[in-house]
């Protein structure tokens, strides 16, 4: 709740605390902090993986909402782009909540239900997603944007003190039979071990390109928004226009949310059903489409309703993808697949934005995004097609109970 209440509105605030009027300029500054966060996120995710496999889940998720609150505190305090840029990456780099609540989730659960276990704790992010951008609206208008990252501050710290109250966690004991291996070795022969898997390896990839296509317009959409007006449903109930073009970038974030709470238990009985992969490579070319066809509205109500088909979709994209990851690696490395799948998550949140950008250039107004709109169908339709390629490929008897072989069952 506390992260959605200022990310969907970042370039606005970069826009109005900085001064910057040049659009070229203001979308380059906004995806480029934007992304910062979760690059650094994702360049040291599968490390703090690797750790929360070794020394516990718990810490690394307490540790993790500590860091959050302590960096976003600072946030308002910077003087220029360059030193919230910064911040941003200091942020990412010590975060990583994500992977290590995944495992919290999942251990112990049964084969065949953990589909359903992680769609569980999407649809409670879901929750704070919902109410994060109406909260940042209302905190805007009666505090000013700046308060938005001392209430996200202050919701991190409650978070992590609910972790440390109530989170519980099963720790096995570490293998018996000769001394621990050094931490950073046992990191390295881990995250190369994983890589090594063709379906884990390929999997990885193509999950980044399905990442850079999803995320490539998302921090930027308010700026669209912004183009195109307040829905007028949404004007009609608002104080003034500014308020309008508030609430309505607020529904466009909310509206995610929303899905996720109808729609990734769904995806979730389908994952468990149907398989994962299949079911990720076919929501990957569902939104190749609908991106397309976003690319070619004119008006906000147009915008708004593609944009609520997007959001079903999307709300099955981490949990399919986490699923693909957990059929195929033993327990002793979920956390750390975990990371590694986040990092791609992350890696599209970063990259994505800039890709947007670079795409759409110097023009000005909504048709400069229009580009950067079939740039993204065409990435999540490509990884739609390599997914299903890949379940195809990999789905074959297996000789044994090996770790990096495929269970023709799961999928």
């Amino acid at each position: 709740m506390g992260l959605m209440a200022f990310l969907p509105v970042l370039a606005l605030y970069v826009k109005e605390r900085f001064g910057v009027d040049d659009p070229a300029e203001l979308r380059f500054l906004a995806s480029v902090i934007y992304g910062a966060a979760p690059f650094a996120a994702a360049v040291a995710g599968p490390f703090w993986g690797a750790l929360g496999d070794r020394t516990g889940k718990k810490p690394m998720a307490i540790r993790a909402n500590l860091a959050i609150a302590v960096t976003t505190a600072l946030m308002p305090l910077a003087p220029t782009p360059g030193v919230l840029l910064a911040m941003r990456l200091v942020q990412g780099a010590l975060a990583g909540y994500v992977a290590p609540a995944m495992s919290l989730v999942s251990q112990g659960t049964a084969d065949g239900h953990q589909g359903r276990m992680i769609a569980k704790l999407q649809v409670a992010m879901a929750s704070g997603s919902f109410v994060g951008p109406f909260l940042g609206a209302q905190i805007s208008l009666w505090l000013g944007r700046p308060a938005l990252f001392w209430v996200a501050s202050a919701l991190s710290l409650f978070a992590a003190l609910q972790l440390h109250l109530f989170a519980h966690e099963e720790r096995r004991p570490p293998a018996a039979g000769g001394p621990a291996r050094p931490f950073l070795r046992e990191f390295a022969s881990g995250t190369w071990g994983l890589l090594r898997q063709p379906a884990i390896g390929w999997l990885l990839v193509l999950l980044l390109l399905l990442r850079l296509g999803q995320n490539m317009l998302e921090p930027l959409l308010s700026l669209f928004v912004h183009e195109l007006g307040a829905a007028p449903w949404i004007a009609a109930l608002a104080s003034d226009a500014a308020d309008g073009v508030e609430h309505t970038i607020a529904f466009t974030f909310a509206v995610l949310a929303v899905a996720q709470w109808i729609c990734t238990p769904i995806w979730g009985r389908c994952s468990d059903r149907f398989g994962p992969l299949r079911c990720l490579g076919l929501l990957a070319l569902g939104l190749g489409g609908l991106f397309a066809w976003m690319g070619t509205v004119t008006t906000i109500g147009q915008f708004l309703l593609v944009r609520c088909c997007v959001a079903c979709l999307m709300a099955g994209s981490m949990t399919l993808a986490y699923s693909a990851a957990q059929r195929r690696v033993t327990d002793q490395n979920r956390t750390l697949a975990f990371a590694m799948v986040q990092s791609c998550i992350q890696y599209g949140l970063a990259l994505g934005p800039l890709l947007a950008a670079f795409v759409a250039g110097d023009s000005d107004g909504a048709d400069s995004f229009r580009r950067a709109f079939a740039v993204a169908a065409t990435l999540c339709a490509v990884a739609g097609l390599g997914m299903l390629v890949l379940r195809a490929r990999t789905q074959r008897p297996t000789v044994g109970p090996r770790a990096d072989a495929v269970d023709p069952g799961a999928e």
